[in-house]
């Protein structure tokens, strides 16, 4: 007997975190879940830009791809898997309340189109769970990858701060500085 198995279906998203480690989440319309902007990957598009992509489609954020910080691929559920990245940022460089999806698609009951997703929230730690679908909780919380993702814009965050705050250089003894 052969085994086929269906390949594995590849999303990117972004952990979008602010300057107190809350996280940037979306309801998903028709679902009583919050989730991250993330979506499948086209054929031939890298995960970067994929991420960036659905940042754009289901959040309306842009971010240079300079800022994003790769988290790598993960098993996500059965023939899923996810490929994140994070960003830092500030509550006042990206309100939930300007956050806007431009991604629709047609409501299994009503037909209408609808939005992907239709709000928008800064979430912490203590409202997360409550909001997240158990897969994404079991990676974010149980694996790690939440505070991974804290830990990693946080760092980033310091060596900015401390190229901010170094004094100029100072020239080598007996040289000028041009």
């Amino acid at each position: 007997m052969t085994d086929v198995t269906a390949p594995t279906q590849l999303s990117c998203g972004l952990l979008v975190v602010d300057e107190r480690g809350g996280l940037l989440v979306g309801h998903s319309t028709g679902s009583s879940h919050w989730d991250l902007p993330k979506g499948l990957i086209d054929p031939g598009e890298a995960p970067l830009v994929c991420a960036l992509r659905e940042a754009r489609e289901e959040f309306g954020l842009a971010f240079a791809p300079d800022r994003l910080i790769d988290l790598g691929r993960h098993a996500y559920y059965r023939g899923k898997d996810l490929h994140l990245f994070a960003v830092g940022t500030t509550k006042a460089e990206t309100p939930a309340d300007g956050c806007r999806c431009t991604s629709y698609f047609d409501h299994y009951v009503s037909g209408r189109r609808v939005p992907e997703i239709d709000r928008f929230a800064w979430a912490d730690d203590a409202s997360l769970p409550r909001m997240l679908a158990r897969s994404m909780r079991r990676l974010l919380f149980e694996r790690g990858l939440l505070a991974r993702a804290r830990a990693c814009v946080g760092k980033r965050r310091e060596d900015a701060g401390a190229i901010a705050a170094a004094p100029p250089e100072s020239p080598a003894r007996g040289g000028t500085m041009q």
